[in-house]
């Protein structure tokens, strides 16, 4: 009774044994599976995240284009302004700067899904670290940018009621003496000036950001390509 009483604990030892294998191969199977469905949907965003990051780059690039083209209109406009003799003179000079603007946008769909879904737990920690700075950059320079371009665009407008808005077209000074006032045009100018010199601030710390962002751009772009070529 002994012997046969040892072989079944040794045989349901042995069970048990098979069993609690059987049950670490298939957690491990389901682990493999699972990582398996992590890495691919991991990839798939940061394909995502790359032709973000690749269209913002040209966005970028152009705006620093722009944003230097600005500046330096207007910096050649102080240097002519001193040199001045009447309203004339200025309305013309007036007239070579960049009136344009444009509220600043980025590609960040891919990166607000990622945290909507709380996929981006799926990413690496530098990675993750990078997108979340990424985006907190992106959105404070879209909520002071459209800010003052709100001023900009405001100030803009009170100086068109007072008339001489149309520096920016091809009119004849002296015929627009004729039919606005002088004390108008003084004004719109003094409204004008100081339009400018808020866009001027905005465009030249935008520039800097924009350039910061590009480095940024290109850092995550690396990091998600030494990512996906492991």
């Amino acid at each position: 009774m002994e012997n046969k009483t040892g072989k079944y604990f040794k045989y349901a030892i042995g069970e048990i044994v098979l069993v609690v294998i059987g049950i670490l191969i298939a957690l491990q199977i389901n682990n493999w599976n699972e990582n398996r469905k992590s890495s691919k949907i991991r990839n798939n965003y940061y394909e995502q995240v790359l032709q973000d990051l690749a269209k913002d780059t040209i966005y970028i690039n152009r705006n620093i284009i722009n944003l230097d083209s600005c500046i330096s209109k207007y910096q050649n406009y102080l240097e002519k302004l001193p040199k001045a003799e009447s309203t004339n003179d200025v309305i013309s000079l007036m007239g070579t700067l960049d009136w344009t603007f444009g509220y600043t946008n980025f590609n960040t769909n891919t990166i607000e899904s990622l945290i909507s879904t709380g996929d981006i737990k799926l990413m690496p920690d530098e990675i993750r670290n990078a997108l979340l700075d990424l985006r907190t950059i992106q959105n404070e320079i879209i909520k002071i940018t459209s800010g003052n371009n709100i001023v900009y665009l405001e100030d803009s407008q009170k100086a068109i009621g007072l008339g001489p808005a149309n520096f920016t077209l091809n009119v004849n000074p002296k015929l627009l003496n004729q039919l606005i006032r002088e004390q108008d045009i003084i004004s719109a100018i003094n409204i004008t000036n100081g339009t400018f010199i808020l866009k001027n601030f905005t465009e030249k710390n935008l520039l800097k950001d924009m350039q910061n962002l590009l480095e940024s751009t290109k850092e995550l772009s690396e990091l998600i390509n030494e990512e996906l070529n492991k």
